[in-house]
């Protein structure tokens, strides 16, 4: 698509986000042979802007608040988030077995009965280092059941655990080996999804369980029977997954994470000073882990444009993150704290112009108190950050640059003998704002031109009353000729580098009062052309 001098210079004037203006120009790049009265400007663009549409072009904004009194509040945030409790914490494999030895009662009721019940009861452990286990909830996991022995008759292993269920139901598990040749052996697999367990009904009142084991031999034909005559058993507990964990645990890594959160507010920001007269941080901290924790920030850091780095402190350490217990397993506990500038370095930081904001956390359980723990697979901590930037303050030559590539094509451009562009303003808001253009070529960072002949107040601030407020705007316009020389030079322009200029208003006594801005500020911005001959090409 061609792009006439006009666009460009709305796009560049406007920062080339407004959806409005945008569309005013899409309308006009369609019609084809305007006829140009060298004694009318053709209107290209008239909107309003409110401060609302202006700062929802900012990018990067969580929400505008708009305060009681109608003020605006800018708020950015970033959310941390830990490991959950099912990647910190995994289970041990567990591996239990035994050879039993038939008796010789037990042989002579089989080869008399033809089938003989042999019971046992055991008391096992749940090894799983020094941590302490009262109970489990699988969502996954298997058991793998193996029974082998040296009666070539049929033998089925079954093992019960009377403090754990499956699906509403003991738990009570079979295998069988048939005896059809040596070795007899059976195997089987239970999928433990749902099964939950009980380690704490023993005496020692934790990683223990007890289980019932009955062994049902059926005699197979005439096949012999000896007078040693053993069954072993094994059962493994494999692959195991959570979904709740009660016990005591040992101290775990739930992992340090850093992020960066962007303020695009002082993103494009090349110097100047911008005060805030009420910033604020809060962090909302969220906990659903029923293990006490250690939460620290390690650093936060806010780095400008320049480089320039302020640490932000006045933050707890640690982090006071609300306790869960176990009445409350599977539910989220929030609390927060906030940073101001008077229980913190915030003001130096914000002011600072962060538009990086660098952070790091630390978080760690730990096995102190006598409360039994818990924990769910999808149990972590949280902390989401707030970074409120109410719009009161000041800019003293607060200056905003972006650069963009260029390109200006135009057909019957050496008819061309002068174009004038003519910005009419209306400025709702208590700041200045000057502007300047460059058109510039990349490959040597050469400045080729520039739009004015210095930097032009296009929007000068609005009067306000004692109190700071606007109460009158001020319109302005602003004329642009642009030569054919000029033209020539805009050609050769591969870049467009546009730095505005910020100053909020100073008073009698020559200070800088603070300023707020409003929900019900805006600005006018009207802009037409007007050129000496004809121009037929796409607009």
């Amino acid at each position: 698509m061609k792009k006439t001098l006009v666009l460009v210079c709305v796009v560049l004037f406007l920062g080339s986000c407004f959806t409005d203006i945008t569309d005013t120009i899409d309308k006009s790049q369609r019609v084809n042979g305007i006829q140009w009265n060298p004694t009318i400007a053709v209107p290209l663009v008239y909107s309003r802007l409110g401060l609302k549409d202006v700062l929802e072009e900012v990018g990067d904004l969580e929400y505008i608040r708009v305060e009681t009194d109608g003020s605006i509040t800018l708020v950015y945030s970033d959310r941390f988030e830990s490991k959950t409790a099912g990647e910190v914490i995994i289970l041990d494999d567990q591996s239990y077995g035994e050879t039993l030895t038939l008796s010789a009662a037990e042989l002579s009721i089989l080869n008399s009965a033809g089938s003989v019940v042999a019971t046992y009861n055991r008391t096992l452990g749940y090894n799983f280092g020094s941590n302490e286990i009262d109970k489990i909830l699988y969502k996954a996991g298997t058991m793998a059941m193996r029974v082998s022995t040296t009666l070539e008759h049929d033998v089925t292993f079954k093992l019960t655990i009377p403090e754990a269920t499956s699906n509403g139901n003991t738990f009570s598990e079979s295998v069988v080996a048939n005896s059809t040749s040596l070795p007899n052996v059976g195997n089987r697999t239970v999928n433990l999804n749902g099964t939950e367990i009980d380690f704490s009904k023993t005496t020692q009142m934790y990683s223990e369980i007890g289980v019932e084991i009955e062994m049902t031999i059926t005699k197979r034909g005439l096949n012999t029977i000896k007078p040693l005559e053993t069954i072993t058993f094994d059962f493994d507990l494999l692959n195991q997954e959570f979904s709740q964990l009660v016990g005591f645990f040992d101290p775990a890594d739930f992992n340090s994470a850093s992020d960066t959160l962007n303020l695009s507010l002082f993103s494009n920001n090349g110097g100047g000073s911008f005060t805030l007269a009420d910033p604020r941080i809060k962090f909302i901290l969220e906990n659903s882990v029923g293990i006490p924790v250690e939460a620290k920030i390690l650093n936060f850091d806010g780095t400008n444009s320049d480089n320039n780095t302020v640490a932000l402190t006045g933050y707890p350490d640690p982090l006071p993150f609300p306790i869960v217990v176990l009445s409350e397993i599977g539910q989220t506990k929030i609390d927060s704290f906030s940073l101001n500038r008077n229980n913190s370095n915030l003001a130096d930081y914000i002011n600072n112009r962060p538009a990086k904001n660098f952070y790091e956390f630390d978080v760690n359980s730990t096995a102190t108190g006598a409360i039994r723990h818990f924990v769910t697979d999808s149990s972590k901590v949280a902390a989401k950050i707030e970074i409120e930037v109410p719009l009161e303050g000041t800019a003293k030559d607060f200056i905003l640059e972006n650069s963009q590539p260029f390109t200006l094509e135009l057909e019957n451009v050496d008819g061309i003998k002068e174009v004038l562009i003519r910005l009419y303003t209306e400025n709702g808001f208590p700041m200045d704002i000057a502007t300047q253009l460059y058109f510039e070529d990349s490959t040597s960072n050469t400045v080729l031109d520039s739009l004015f002949s210095a930097d032009n107040l296009i929007l000068p601030a609005a009067d306000v009353d004692g109190t700071g407020k606007v109460v009158s705007i001020n319109p302005k316009t602003t004329d642009v000729v642009l030569n054919s020389a000029s033209i020539d030079r805009l050609k050769m322009a591969n870049r467009i580098r546009i730095r505005s200029y910020f100053n909020t208003l100073i008073d009698g006594g020559g200070t800088q009062p603070d300023v707020k801005f409003y929900e019900e500020y805006d600005l006018l911005l009207q802009l037409g052309v007007q050129a000496e001959v004809l121009i037929n090409q796409d607009l």
